[in-house]
């Protein structure tokens, strides 16, 4: 949010009181944690981060001399209505036409929120089901689809309806010979060879957590959390922006943005604390028709403590 003069003020007031409190509070404690475990602890660790990210700008690499450039997914002629599977995330932002992004499975299931016509909904989920069955198994002539019979692996929680829907569709539009359905902590516990185990699937969007006792889910024992390591992305970002990360501009809306976050996400956060000092790192922004930009930036216990919030989150939730 902009300030009446256009400025977006400092970076510690961006989100709000409450995150500033809390975030301040863990770091505090982080240090009595490192001090207790006899960890070496830098008393002016965050004012060395704050003061490099603030005073150093990007360095501007002109296109032809960046090795790893990126080819951004170009748009056909005539364009087509749809487009699916990763190549979404790279097709530019000004891209003619411009296209609109929608996830229609959030959170382990369909994503009924952001969708106000329940059969647009399907129509983009099997959309993606067809393309992926056209583009990865190389099954392009659907009426070949006839000689091939469907595991179907469904959420530990479902519902019947939907199930059903699904089922009609592949039987009826797919025209696959066979369906079967099976519960994916199933699907888990039979494939590592198991007849009972504690399943727990750690995802991008949710936290699914399932007891298998001979062949059969324990149906008070499944929980789906609603957040994974994409919340652990924003966290890091937050906690990023809020110690004056000299790309301050980023906005996770932005598809090159939230691939370099995860990028970010993959390299820096960690759970093991002798890992955790101030370290200069760089990376490199890749954005459509724009040079690439090279950044030094330092890092110290952001990468810890943004795991360490969805863990404990995560710790509360099941207990209770």
């Amino acid at each position: 949010m902009k300030m009446e003069d256009g400025s977006v003020g400092p970076s510690e007031d961006w989100f709000g009181d409450d995150f500033k409190n809390e975030y301040n509070a863990m770091a505090q404690d982080f240090k009595i944690l490192r001090r207790n475990n006899k960890r070496r602890v830098l008393p002016n660790s965050r004012e060395l981060v704050w003061n490099w990210n603030s005073r150093n700008p990007p360095e501007i690499i002109p296109e032809h001399n960046d090795p790893s450039r990126i080819d951004w997914t170009e748009i056909p002629s005539p364009a087509p209505a749809v487009i699916t599977g990763q190549e979404v995330l790279r097709i530019p932002e000004q891209s003619r036409p411009k296209y609109k992004l929608s996830w229609p499975w959030q959170n382990g299931w369909l994503n009924e929120r952001d969708y106000d016509d329940k059969n647009m909904l399907f129509n983009d989920f099997f959309t993606i089901l067809s393309e992926s069955i056209k583009k990865q198994l190389g099954l392009k002539r659907k009426k070949d689809w006839s000689q091939y019979s469907c595991v179907f692996i469904i959420p530990d929680l479902y519902e019947k309806v939907i199930v059903s829907t699904v089922l009609r569709e592949l039987l009826v539009d797919f025209g696959f010979q066979k369906v079967c359905f099976i519960q994916e902590s199933l699907a888990a516990t039979f494939g590592a060879g198991y007849s009972s185990s504690c399943i727990v699937d750690v995802g991008a969007q949710k936290t699914s957590i399932c007891c298998v006792d001979e062949g059969m889910c324990a149906e008070n024992s499944r929980i789906n959390l609603k957040y994974g390591g994409e919340d652990i992305t924003q966290t890091f970002i937050k906690m990023m922006l809020f110690d004056r990360f000299n790309y301050s501009d980023m906005n996770l809306m932005r598809r090159y943005d939230y691939l370099l976050a995860e990028e970010l996400k993959q390299k820096y956060c960690t759970l093991s604390d002798e890992h955790i000092s101030v370290q200069l790192n760089d990376f490199h922004l890749r954005a459509p028709n724009q040079n690439t930009r090279k950044y030094s930036f330092k890092v110290y216990d952001e990468g810890m403590l943004a795991a360490l919030v969805r863990a404990r989150s995560f710790i509360q939730v099941y207990h209770s």
